[in-house]
């Protein structure tokens, strides 16, 4: 899964040394994974797709930035803060159980039961105005079709700190009938048919909060909001393959192909809510009126699979195995695909009365 986290600055008018709180939005999309970005200028930024991005594209000091380019996307002193690569993509410990049992003597015919589970991943970041003068949540502004921005905190203008949380997890199991369909010599190869079910899910949340200090007659104003996405997948398929397995002496061989054909049922989460000044609105920056609630789909998927066992016969009953699995899973739903960093700023909280967009469907 791919982050973006940029400096970006508000999308608000120059009233009064202040800019509106309205004008913090995002919206967000039940397909491929895209992350959030935010960032600051002057210090890192967040692509808006969390891709790699080129070295941070120069240093201006806070007091130099214009309001109207701090944290814009490609703008000369927006860098990036967190992102522009895959997160949770490392290696991860797990575990898998399995356990069969042959009808007969000379083992032509089985069966087969498995499960697996990886140790969940996390990912972590934060920034506030200790450290970074300027942060910024960058957009692309829907009525404008330009970058765009979302003050987190500027000097003279704001305070204020922002994070992004995910977490994601991956499991499944499978039951497996196994025929004999030919032997020769040391060599045997056996058909497999049975049921394979998998699970991942993903969960998302972008806390972030600002104290705008007010002046020119112009009360303080505290702000804070959320955005939250959860994905999940759940894939259930039939299971068809090969194996095959070579002995020689105390030593085994075994290879194994599969290809799993069935259905995802995708399910998805977005939820967001801004407080402004103590009242609480329906809403974030990125999980809008036009795109939150709760979402299903089915959509028909394919899990290949190709395993390589070696083993060694230390007993009658006891043998050591050590081997490689591959897995392939398509049409997974990931959190990050719920996100479009295209936002029409008149569905920010507080939304004006009878407020549309050409997204909405309303």
């Amino acid at each position: 899964m791919r982050y973006g986290v940029a400096c970006h600055h508000a999308a608000c008018p120059e009233n009064g040394g202040r800019r509106r709180p309205a004008d913090h939005q995002g919206a967000a999309k039940d397909s491929g994974f895209r992350q959030p970005v935010l960032g600051r200028s002057g210090l890192p930024r967040l692509d808006r797709e969390g891709r790699p991005a080129a070295a941070a594209a120069g240093h201006h000091e806070p007091s130099r930035t214009p309001r109207a380019q701090a944290g814009v996307i490609g703008a000369p002193a927006t860098t990036v803060l967190f992102g522009d690569a895959n997160v949770n993509g490392a290696w991860r410990s797990g575990g898998r159980l399995q356990a069969g049992y042959w009808f007969d003597p000379s083992r032509k015919q089985g069966i087969e039961v498995s499960f697996f589970d990886l140790q969940d991943a996390s990912t972590g970041f934060a920034a506030n105005s200790g450290t970074n003068a300027i942060l910024a949540r960058p957009f692309v502004n829907a009525l404008t079709n330009q970058q765009d921005t979302t003050l987190v905190s500027f000097p003279g203008v704001a305070t204020g700190a922002i994070a992004v949380n995910e977490t994601s997890r991956l499991l499944g199991a499978g039951a497996l009938y196994c025929q004999e369909i030919g032997a020769w010599g040391d060599q045997r190869v056996s058909a497999l048919i049975g049921y394979r079910y998998l699970h991942s899910s993903d969960d998302l949340s972008i806390p972030s909060n600002s104290n705008f200090l007010g002046g020119g007659g112009i009360p303080a104003l505290a702000l804070s909001g959320i955005d939250a996405f959860s994905a999940s997948s759940d894939f259930h398929g039939l299971d068809l393959g090969l194996t095959g397995e070579w002995k020689g002496g105390p030593w085994t061989l075994e290879w194994r192909g599969k290809v799993a054909l069935g259905a995802n049922f995708n399910s998805a989460a977005i939820n967001g809510m801004t407080t402004i000044g103590g009242v609480a609105f329906p809403g974030g920056m990125l999980a809008l009126s036009s795109n939150s609630g709760n979402f299903s789909q089915t959509r028909f998927a394919v899990v290949p699979e190709f395993s390589l066992k070696a083993g060694y016969q230390v007993a009658p009953q006891w043998r050591i195995v050590a081997g490689y699995d591959v897995l392939y899973w398509s049409d997974v739903q990931r959190a990050g695909g719920l996100i479009d960093t295209t936002i029409n700023p008149n569905l920010v909280p507080p939304v004006a009365p009878g407020a549309r967009c050409a997204q909405c469907r309303c």
